[in-house]
């Protein structure tokens, strides 16, 4: 197989060497790109070693080549190149001055001398390489898409799209060369090739460009730029995958599923785009598809689990992957059972994975068995702290201890649900006292004190560990909302204001200060409302409550149809949340859609329980919650706000 692989590549390297270098003695060599002949079959076995990975062999092999062609500056390039992969960067450097001492205006050299001081963090002298490469060689796509990436990286957003456009018009131009050269020689060859690959590097330039305007918010320069990606490349599955990611962000869903319908058309199993198919559906509403997207998933998991033997690990790792991403939103929208569905096919592919596992039990509880989902709680924390065991390979970026110490925090809840108060207490209480700057750790502290009746001394000890540990944002989000919870809303605003200040990315305080000011109603407070929201938004397009908050913001600042839109979506993200049901009641009721508010209204009052029921006995909360929602310690005030709109409006 090698001496076949190895007669191929001969046979590529020789059809780009002049035939007369191919019959050239060592001596008369002219420096080149490419090797003489007797040093074609060490440069050909370096080639094959570089690509099997094995580094070593390749620079032994690409040593001797040089023995025989000490003056091709080709063969130095190469050499530096396999050193680079290596980490021997001082060597490389050696090899790069050799093959520049030799030809003075080798682009590929260039290139990686560009590369070098780009990774040395020295932006101008890898400029003034990558320029020198350009000079060398005017048709350099290398040089460009390093000077793009280079741009990208010093923010300097303008050099990089000028670059972009050099290597668009260099992709033209080598494809009106291969249309008239189409019915020559070289026009089946070589010129073809170089046009292909210049439409690639046009392509991945402009795919870079627009990304990193997407992270800037620079929405109408991302969009011309992903328009130009796909004008190089119209069905690239990469360019078509990060702009249908970007117009999800946008909320633009409808045109985000054609792209995903296009790379299914690609590709009819990907599990990733199946996964945001059903992604898409389950935010538009459509459970159905979203629910045969997901069955489609758990086939392939069950056919693949049925012929696992020998099958790649990537492609097993890709679908527990997609079914992670689908049983995610399904939990958000309270879509437990579908969700523990999703995630057993997942835990098919990889039994007792902590992070699969850990979902599954939040999908236990949700479905009313707090007792179970405590139990699969604190076997994931056992599993992540057996030091004994190999660790697990994320699947979706998990912290290990991060994992460890969220399963131990939903353990200590799920046993307060299951009607050990004084258990969970003594959990949460012990994991406050070993990490108190945690956000989750500090969420959970107030929810079992807020559900104990004692809110003021969640207060209390969030106020405490703020002041020994004031750069804890998420920590002030806890006591915000404790304060909030405590009937203190205006020490929680200004709480909330700090946490923001600290991290005003925080889609949390964004939410809650953003609210507050739509509930103020002041044309200026309205103003800061819908830049907050808006914000907190595009960082969490599938948060129902915080869809929620916006479609109020909306709705006082009387775009009706708007807010209509945002809160039934929010209605979809959040099915039956009481408060999303109030504020679409509004809505409903603003727009002249009398019968509509009331049964919204109605609806809503359904999913509180009835005040005398508020303390259950111990151990009886699954019996008497409604499906899939856990009791709240606000629905006393939620369950008085709406029966008087029902009374206002039906007395």
């Amino acid at each position: 197989m090698k001496s076949a692989a190895w007669a191929l590549l001969l046979v590529v390297a020789c059809a780009h060497a002049p035939a007369t270098e191919q019959a050239a003695s060592v001596t008369d060599v002219p420096p080149d790109r490419h090797a003489s002949a007797p040093a074609y079959r060490h440069y050909l076995d370096a080639l094959l070693a570089k690509n099997a990975d094995d580094l070593p062999a390749a620079a032994v092999e690409l040593r001797q080549a040089l023995l025989y062609d000490p003056q091709s500056p080709h063969l130095h390039t190469v050499l530096a190149e396999v050193l680079l992969a290596q980490g021997r960067v001082a060597a490389a450097e050696e090899e790069l001055h050799a093959a520049l001492a030799l030809e003075p205006r080798h682009a590929p050299a260039l290139v990686l001398l560009g590369r070098i001081d780009e990774a040395r963090e020295k932006p101008d002298d890898a400029r003034g390489h990558l320029r020198a490469a350009i000079a060398a060689d005017p048709a350099s796509a290398d040089a460009y898409r390093e000077l793009v990436r280079l741009e990208l990286s010093a923010g300097n957003m303008e050099g990089a799209c000028d670059a972009a456009e050099r290597i668009s018009q260099l992709s033209r131009e080598a494809q009106e060369r291969a249309g008239r050269e189409a019915d020559t020689e070289d026009g089946r060859g070589g010129t073809l090739v170089d046009a292909e690959r210049l439409r690639e590097e046009a392509a991945s330039a402009w795919l870079a460009v627009a990304r990193s305007q997407a992270q800037r918010r620079e929405h109408a320069a991302a969009e011309e730029a992903f328009a130009k990606a796909r004008a190089a490349l119209p069905s690239d599955p990469e360019v078509l995958s990060a702009q249908a990611a970007w117009l999800e962000t946008r909320r633009r869903n409808g045109e985000a599923r054609d792209l995903y319908l296009r790379l299914l058309a690609q590709r009819p199993e990907a599990p990733e785009v199946l996964a945001s198919l059903a992604r898409l559906a389950l935010e538009d509403g459509d459970l159905d598809t979203a629910r045969a997207h997901a069955q489609k998933l758990m086939a392939l998991a069950a056919a693949f689990d049925a012929s696992s033997v020998g099958a790649a690990d990537d492609d097993r790792r890709e679908l527990a992957v997609a079914l992670l991403r689908v049983a995610v939103p399904l939990l958000g929208a309270r879509r437990s059972a579908d969700a523990q569905a999703a995630l057993e096919g997942a835990l098919r592919l990889y039994p007792n994975h902590p992070e699969l596992s850990f979902h599954r039990a939040l999908a236990l509880v949700q479905r009313g068995r707090p007792r179970e989902g405590a139990a699969a709680f604190e076997a994931v924390e056992k599993r992540l702290a057996d030091r004994a065991r190999p660790a697990a390979a994320p699947l979706l970026g998990a912290d290990p201890e991060a994992l460890a110490l969220d399963a131990a925090v939903q353990a200590a809840l799920a046993r307060g649900r299951a009607g050990e108060a004084s258990e969970s207490l003594r959990r949460v209480r012990a994991l406050f006292a070993a990490h108190p700057a945690d956000e989750g750790v500090a969420l959970a502290l107030l929810d079992v004190l807020d559900r104990a009746g004692r809110t003021a001394d969640a207060v209390q000890l969030l106020n405490e560990a703020a002041r020994a540990h004031p750069q804890s944002d998420g920590l002030l989000y806890a006591l915000g909302n404790a304060q909030d919870r405590a009937g203190r809303r205006k020490e929680a605003l200004s709480t909330m204001r700090r946490a923001l200040a600290l991290q005003p990315e925080h889609s949390g305080a964004l939410n809650f200060v953003g609210y507050t000011m739509a509930e103020s109603g002041a044309p200026a407070d309205l103003d800061e409302a819908e830049a907050l929201l808006s914000r907190a938004v595009e960082l969490r397009p599938d948060d129902g409550a915080i869809a929620d908050s916006w479609g109020y913001c909306l709705l006082r600042r009387g775009r009706v149809d708007e807010a209509l839109l945002e809160l039934r979506r929010a209605d979809k993200l959040a099915p039956g949340d009481p408060v999303i049901l109030s504020h679409l009641g509004d809505a409903l009721l603003a727009a002249g859609q009398k019968d509509k508010a009331l049964a919204a209204f109605r609806t809503a009052l359904s999913r509180l329980l009835p005040p005398s029921r508020k303390s259950p006995r111990p151990g009886t909360h699954a019996l008497i919650d409604p499906p899939d929602r856990i009791a709240d310690p606000s629905d006393g005030r939620v369950r008085e706000e709406i029966e008087r709109k029902l009374k206002a409006l039906a007395p």
